[in-house]
């Protein structure tokens, strides 16, 4: 039904809460110790999952109404915020980066040696 990926903890709540008023039963999944399962809301029963998503629908809509864009000194903020909370998975990523950049690079250099 709503994957919780990336959700802020509010929003979050707000569904829970949503699909509690409504009567909707529901679980949850986490994205696991590794953080390769998919987090979600979910609901068994198909009736219910039909209205749970009409639901979540019109909740997401009234949300990207109230959104305000995002600013490049806001998506800075929130990039330095997203490293510092997760400095392993930032380390992984440069070094990703560097290595693919490496290697796209390392063949024009080694033959500019060889011209030169």
């Amino acid at each position: 039904m709503f994957r919780l990926k990336n959700v802020p903890e509010q929003e979050a709540d707000d569904i829970r809460e949503l699909l509690n008023e409504q009567g909707i039963e529901f679980y949850e999944t986490s994205a696991g110790r590794w953080q390769i399962s998919m987090a979600g809301i979910w609901v068994r029963d198909k009736a219910q999952a039909a209205q749970a998503k009409e639901l979540i629908a019109q909740d997401q809509a009234q949300r990207a109404q109230q959104a305000t864009p995002i600013t490049a000194k806001d998506w800075l903020a929130g990039f330095l915020t997203h490293a510092k909370q997760n400095p392993v998975e930032f380390v992984f990523t440069v070094l990703g980066i560097l290595l693919v950049l490496s290697l796209t690079l390392i063949p024009f250099w080694i033959g500019q040696r060889l011209a030169g």
